[in-house]
């Protein structure tokens, strides 16, 4: 099991949250937050003193990229979000540990397959950011399109060529871990249901009347 597409129940979300500026100001929030939340996963990862200008490019990079989304609130209420509180996102809890929690499943899993402490931060670092850059590369251009139907001022093209670039940083880098693409694979489907999870709870956010996305694996 790996990587599971969900764009078909993504384009839907989006076609809602598109068409509310309340709804879209909390979806702009909820990507700065897991964008921001990336960004200090990245810099919990540096070597106190050996630190590659990779990891600090890709750091600075999802920082920025957390304060882009931030700033294109103003695009849609004039409600400033000043926090990144449960009820100012969609999602609810899913949203606050969806990185948190993939993030410990990898390094279980990297501890159970016999990595050493020091390695598995290194491992997990690439393993989890190609999990999460291979989703942000399914997200982010259906974004973009839909906020280009939508005719919205709201823009994420800078963040989906940057995301791209990432994503092939970090295959370069699974390259020269043994085993490195099946690991990838166990790291990508453990993403895959935290996802699932995750965009259920933002679409039970949009719409009461329905409980859940017909998602297709």
């Amino acid at each position: 099991m790996t990587f599971i597409s969900f764009a078909e129940p993504i384009k839907e979300i989006l076609s809602l949250i598109v068409n509310s500026n309340d709804f879209h100001a909390k979806w702009l929030n909820t990507l700065s937050y897991l964008e921001n939340c990336g960004a200090r996963k990245i810099a919990a990862c540096e070597h106190p003193t050996f630190v590659k200008e990779e990891m600090l490019k890709h750091a600075a990079e999802e920082f920025r990229h957390a304060l882009h989304l931030k700033r294109q609130i103003e695009k849609v209420t004039p409600t400033k979000m000043e926090s990144y509180v449960v009820s100012s996102m969609l999602g609810g809890a899913t949203t606050l540990y969806y990185l948190t929690l993939l993030d410990l499943k990898a390094s279980r899993y990297l501890k159970e397959i016999g990595l050493n402490k020091n390695c598995i931060k290194e491992v997990a670092y690439l393993l989890v950011t190609y999990a999460i850059e291979l989703r942000a590369e399914e997200l982010y251009p259906i974004y973009d399109a839909a906020l280009r139907h939508a005719g919205s001022r709201v823009t994420v093209k800078s963040i989906l060529l940057e995301e791209k670039e990432h994503l092939e940083e970090m295959k370069k880098g699974i390259q020269s871990i043994k085993n490195g693409f099946n690991h990838a694979d166990k790291i990508c489907a453990m993403e895959s249901e935290l996802c699932k999870k995750w965009l259920n709870n933002v679409f039970i956010n949009l719409s009461r009347k329905k409980k859940n996305i017909a998602f297709k694996n």
